[in-house]
């Protein structure tokens, strides 16, 4: 959930300035990281998955982490074969890479993002497109559901997924 926390007035002359309310909106600012479930329906709906399966966490009401700001989709039934997260913090990309659960990254073709995989490997159908911006960085994770044949590559699927909900991420300026 993000937090935004605003404040108005003026500055009468020989007074001084409201100093609280503007602190409060830098340091806000400054350590929320962007929430993707600002992302419009229109362009979840474009993208090919079901606006209703919306989720802000995967489970329960506790996000996974203070650190990331989550949401999470399926693809339509009758088919739905997999589970997307798109996943938001203030870490950057190269955190991401280094630091993070994630390995062989690699550049994509005419995209702004890098594919990725887990490190841990399970019998699981799964893939990631992560992009830096000037806030953090943003990835989306597809993972297939338990016991449902993959309709298509992850990998190819996740990239779809990216490209077409690129116009709603952050963007590096």
């Amino acid at each position: 959930m993000t937090a935004l926390v605003a404040g108005c007035g003026g500055v009468t002359e020989g007074a001084a300035a409201a100093a609280p309310s503007t602190t409060a909106v830098a340091a806000t600012e400054s350590t929320t990281a962007w929430d993707p479930c600002t992302i419009p329906d229109e362009a979840i709906e474009a993208a090919g998955l079901a606006v209703e399966t919306k989720k802000a966490n995967l489970v329960g009401e506790r996000p996974i982490s203070p650190d990331w700001s989550t949401c999470f989709w399926r693809n339509p039934l009758p088919e739905s074969w997999y589970l997307v997260g798109v996943f938001s913090s203030m870490f950057s990309l190269d955190y991401l890479r280094d630091e993070g659960p994630f390995e062989q990254f690699t550049a994509i073709d005419g995209f702004d993002g890098l594919r990725f995989q887990r490190k841990i490997k399970y019998d699981e159908v799964s893939c990631g497109i992560a992009i830096g911006h000037d806030n953090g960085v943003v990835y989306l994770m597809l993972d297939g559901l338990a016991r449902t044949e993959p309709l298509a590559d992850p990998c190819v699927e996740v990239e779809r997924l990216a490209r077409s909900l690129r116009p709603s991420l952050p963007s590096l300026s």
